[in-house]
């Protein structure tokens, strides 16, 4: 999974041609380390169609502004330059699956 910051969140999320599952997480949080951790489990499921990016909120928190982030971890899947799927807290292998997929299927 990769890391981004603001500087290049536009590049690597909002110009991207593939969807991107994005996952907001924060350095103290707790339940964002296995979020990542079944998220980048699922990357290599999803190669070539979904791109997989974390960022750090506390670092950036402009980009948590702009999409409403209040809670860690906060997935937002983003197709076509824009968000399409969001969820907060820890969310197992199944229903990050179903998410991803349906987004796919759009």
């Amino acid at each position: 999974m990769q890391e981004i910051n603001a500087l290049n969140f536009d590049q690597e999320v909002l110009k991207c041609e593939l969807p991107v599952f994005a996952c907001f997480t924060a350095r103290w949080c707790q339940t964002c380390y296995p979020t990542c951790l079944i998220a980048a489990g699922l990357t290599e499921e999803y190669n070539g169609t979904v791109k997989f990016v974390r960022m750090d909120i506390e670092e950036n928190p402009g980009v948590a502004d702009k999409y409403h982030i209040t809670a860690v971890p906060t997935i937002i899947i983003f197709k076509d330059t824009r968000p399409v799927r969001k969820s907060l807290s820890f969310q197992d292998r199944t229903f990050l699956k179903s998410a991803l997929d349906s987004v796919i299927a759009l």
